[in-house]
């Protein structure tokens, strides 16, 4: 599978991948993204808009109408689900005590499409842990493109033999750049950096492709093994 994107800060667009499906707007209960950004990416992708309990506040703050909810409404309040549910959602509500995260719930109500996460970044790290690892196994389990994303935070979920390229038109403004072993070994290529590799191995024992330098608006990444995160940071 190949994708291009776009970079989120400035262009109206995150990414654009082949795709017979609709894509879809996942927004979970993490750091929340700036309503402008959120509304902006919405509109451009034609996304269709999901939501995990507190990410239900992220897209009516936004002016977006979420086609499900789905939660168990600890972080949100009654008020978001039942305006939602004014705008036209579905809502599917689950009790606190259960074993699956609010995420995993709603991953498990969506039919497969490209995904774009956002509330994804900030908060707990067991969230952002159990959140990368169960959006990967949705991307596994269906082989579709997710991309986690907000005004300041990206990262691309890429398997065995998938490749692609972001294209970025402020370049100078990217902080770091990162590659993340999300199996206990990946082999990469990684081109348009200070530090370009070339089916270099990653494990998760020794994770040293942190903090490269973007020196070019094309970067582009082939994942041959594994699976890995194609992690970028802008400054604020």
């Amino acid at each position: 599978m190949a994708a291009t994107l776009a970079q989120p800060q400035q262009n109206s667009s995150v990414f654009h991948v082949k795709h017979e499906q609709q894509a879809i707007l996942l927004l979970a209960g993490g750091r929340e993204p700036a309503c402008e950004w959120l509304k902006r990416v919405a509109q451009a992708n034609a996304l269709a808009v999901y939501c995990a309990d507190k990410g239900v506040n992220c897209a009516l703050a936004a002016q977006l109408a979420p086609q499900l909810v789905v939660g168990d409404c600890d972080s949100s309040s009654p008020a978001f689900y039942e305006q939602a549910q004014a705008l036209g959602a579905k809502l599917e509500l689950h009790p606190p005590a259960k074993d699956d995260t609010d995420l995993q719930l709603l991953l498990k109500s969506l039919s497969p499409a490209p995904l774009v996460a956002s509330g994804i970044w900030g908060g707990r790290f067991d969230h952002l842990f159990s959140n990368v690892y169960s959006l990967l196994q949705f991307k596994k389990q269906h082989d579709t493109q997710v991309v986690l994303a907000d005004e300041h935070e990206l990262m691309v979920l890429l398997c065995s033999e998938e490749e692609v390229t972001l294209q970025l038109e402020h370049a100078e403004k990217v902080q770091a750049l990162s590659l993340i072993p999300l199996s206990a070994a990946a082999v990469v290529s990684l081109d348009g950096v200070r530090w370009p590799l070339a089916k270099a191995a990653l494990t998760q024992q020794r994770p040293y492709a942190i903090s490269n330098e973007v020196n070019a608006e094309l970067i582009q990444c082939l994942c041959y093994e594994g699976d890995v995160g194609l992690y970028i940071h802008w400054n604020a």
